[in-house]
């Protein structure tokens, strides 16, 4: 395989159900430059990491390697998958995600043009009943504008954002020791080296509403609590989410 100039990196656990749907989204892109994909098995006891490889055999053209991280959580795994990227400009996404044909020509461009050390982008649900999709994606949408406003930078969603290697190595990259919330972690220290671009609702992802089978009130409870214990309360992953 030739040197990637874009790493796309995905962690995993127990996504059977959506890992082919994932791989062949990433696998269909058009307009990319050179690009990997790393997928990190966080002890799945499904056949996630399996089924990932059956698809790297059956796609030989496909640049997919499957790594494993035995630590928990969604930041360890996204650590160890950004240290084994090769790529220029790094990008960030989940297993129960689908991405749009142009989604890494799109975030790589924007950040190849050096004015921004990151590009974020929303997601949207689709699997839900309509009224449950309707109020999510509302609620995820308004969500990240009156994150920008209050907290005055964009954060990044971890299932659509790319990063420059400099950026990311620059700001300590991801913590080890943060399970949840790790992707607006980094954003606290991203947004000082930079400008992060809000990226338009073109490349927006289609994520799995799973978090959301009890609810949307549930599902968005559960990542205000998260939030408030890790950065108003300080208690780390007391209230991490399991999903």
């Amino acid at each position: 395989m030739p040197q990637p100039e874009v790493s796309v990196i995905i962690p995993a656990r127990n996504e059977s159900e959506h890992i082919i749907g994932c791989l062949t989204s990433l696998a269909a892109q058009t307009g990319a430059s050179v690009y990997e994909v790393i997928l990190v098995d966080n002890g799945s006891t499904d056949d996630t990491a399996i089924l990932a490889r059956q698809f790297a055999k059956d796609h030989p053209g496909f640049d997919l390697k499957v790594l494993s991280e035995p630590r928990p959580g969604r930041g360890p795994a996204r650590a160890a998958g950004f240290a084994a990227a090769r790529g220029t400009f790094l990008l960030s996404s989940d297993s129960d995600t689908q991405v749009p044909k142009h989604w890494v020509a799109s975030l790589t461009r924007a950040l190849r043009t050096g004015r921004y050390v990151a590009v974020t982008g929303n997601c949207r649900v689709i699997d839900c009943r309509p009224r449950t999709n309707f109020m999510i994606n509302n609620t995820l949408r308004w969500g990240m504008r009156s994150y920008r406003l209050i907290v005055g930078h964009w954060w990044l969603t971890g299932s659509n954002f790319g990063i420059t290697r400099t950026a990311y190595d620059l700001s300590g990259g991801f913590g080890t020791d943060v399970r949840d919330q790790e992707d607006i972690d980094l954003s606290w220290r991203v947004h000082r080296l930079g400008r992060i671009r809000f990226m338009p609702a073109r490349d927006a992802v289609t994520t799995a509403g799973d978090r959301f089978s009890r609810g949307t009130i549930y599902g968005v409870w559960g990542y205000v609590r998260a939030y408030t214990g890790r950065f108003i309360l300080r208690q780390g992953d007391r209230f991490a989410r399991e999903d």
